[in-house]
């Protein structure tokens, strides 16, 4: 049996970026060739991988739902997969988004199963709207991760932004949604909280942090993350930290990297409200500067 890792946003925030870059970076298992690692771009929104990597549109996603319309193994998703530099799988999703959620309705029973290929799979929900296909794919995720004991066989993780409206945000989520509530976060890009008065905020652990670096994801489809271009490229030794924590014990709530430099947090300034909570953190008031932008504010910015 393999491990299931569904990752997930409330509002776009590099979630297929991450994907990439822990399929890149997953450690192989001890005492034998290694599992296999596979990502499923399960986007209902429309997937980017294909495109960015220049693989055609087929084999992929809409392939394996046209094979898998009688039924089927969950081992037939390697049939129509693509591949990455490194050897993970890639089930990609189509561009477009009514193609993509047609899709997914149709494989919902296969991609249910994924937990029983002997791999470690993971999962791109992008945002977890109420209309998501795959929506109960990531609330399953977290709530197997809630009820596990020692090795979990599944785990969910939420992607945000640590600014105070994608905070806000995901609070709201949470609260509408309180089978999500059974998985961790990770917190991409810039922000003035840090991840310790985050997770006592939200109430789910902080899984890491990792830097927002627009040009080294692109190269990931390219490149292994072993190449001497990506090997010490922040972000890719951001997400090998997190890949070894998630793939062996996702609880950790300790910064990814010592290494990686975060932001210096704000002293003085407001409590603020996040959902029906309060951020323990203070947050700095905004200033206004000769140039126009406020103080503190977040300099990173995390697109999909």
């Amino acid at each position: 049996m393999g491990s299931v890792v569904a990752f997930g946003s409330v509002r776009s925030c590099a979630v297929t970026t991450l994907v990439l870059g822990l399929a890149a970076t997953w450690p192989a298992r001890a005492g034998g060739p290694g599992r296999r690692v596979l990502v499923v771009e399960a986007d209902p929104a429309g997937g980017t991988l294909a495109a960015s990597a220049g693989w055609p549109a087929e084999p992929g996603l809409v392939s394996l739902a046209a094979a898998a319309r009688r039924g089927a193994e969950p081992s037939l998703v390697f049939e129509h997969c693509q591949h990455l530099p490194g050897g993970a799988a890639v089930l990609a999703g189509p561009a477009r988004g009514d193609q993509a959620k047609s899709a997914l309705v149709m494989l919902a029973p296969l991609l249910g199963r994924l937990g029983e290929l002997d791999a470690d799979v993971l999962v791109d929900c992008g945002r977890l709207e109420d209309t998501s296909p795959v929506l109960g794919i990531f609330e399953r995720a977290a709530q197997s991760n809630r009820a596990a004991q020692g090795d979990r066989a599944s785990r969910a993780v939420l992607v945000t932004r640590g600014r105070l409206s994608d905070l806000q945000a995901v609070a709201s989520w949470l609260e509408a949604h309180p089978a999500g509530t059974g998985g961790g976060l990770v917190v991409v890009g810039d922000g003035p909280y840090p991840d310790t008065e985050i997770s006592e905020a939200l109430g789910l652990p902080v899984l890491g942090h990792l830097p927002w670096d627009p040009g080294t994801p692109d190269a990931l489809v390219a490149f292994g993350a072993s190449d001497r271009r990506l090997r010490m490229a922040p972000f890719v030794r951001a997400a090998r930290t997190l890949a070894e924590r998630l793939a062996h014990d996702g609880s950790s709530v300790e910064p990814v990297d010592d290494d990686v430099a975060l932001p210096e947090q704000p002293v003085g300034g407001r409590r603020v409200a996040v959902g029906s909570r309060v951020l323990r953190a203070w947050r700095a008031e905004t200033v206004p500067q000769a140039n126009g932008h406020a103080a503190g504010r977040a300099t990173g910015e995390a697109a999909r």
